[in-house]
């Protein structure tokens, strides 16, 4: 789970894209919820806390 998440994450700072220059900067990624625990969304659930 951690693998794809770090990809789906880092893939917009990709050379290839360059959409963000952190994770977290990119508005469409779920990034910033994971570092801050800000759901701009008001969707996102950390997997984490299913176990």
């Amino acid at each position: 789970m951690e693998q794809k998440l770090d990809y789906i994450h880092n893939n917009p700072l990709q050379e290839r894209w360059r959409l963000a220059e952190n994770a977290e900067d990119y508005y469409w990624s779920s990034a910033k919820f994971y570092q801050t625990g800000i759901d701009d969304f008001n969707v996102l659930t950390d997997y984490r806390d299913a176990f």
